[in-house]
């Protein structure tokens, strides 16, 4: 069953460029290896224009990633450029992350 994970990060609107940068340069190959060898079905990152729990000083994004199973999640996780990434992304958050994950349940499209 695939499964589907969202983040919400609140990234300090000074830092919005770096971020992307980054994340181009760092995630967005992991995400292009793992959809290679089908871990991972698709996956986007997106500023948020519409939040419930904004953040002063931030732009929010909302990164969704869709794994082939559970196992692809963990995959994604361990990946070492995820690692790396992940180390580097924590210095343009202003607020604390939020992560949600389970189950697709429902799915229309690709």
């Amino acid at each position: 069953m695939q499964q589907t994970v969202t983040v919400v990060l609140s990234v300090g609107e000074d830092r919005v460029d770096e971020f992307e940068g980054g994340f181009r340069q760092y995630e967005l190959p992991v995400w292009q290896d793992l959809i290679s060898r089908e871990v991972l079905v698709r996956a986007s990152l997106s500023r948020l224009d519409i939040s419930t729990r904004s953040v002063k000083g931030a732009t929010q994004y909302l990164v969704v990633a869709v794994f082939a199973t559970e196992e692809g999640h963990h995959e994604h996780d361990n990946h070492p450029g995820f690692q790396a990434w992940n180390r580097m992304a924590d210095q343009y958050q202003v607020g604390g992350a939020e992560a949600f994950g389970g189950d697709t349940v429902i799915q229309a499209g690709d």
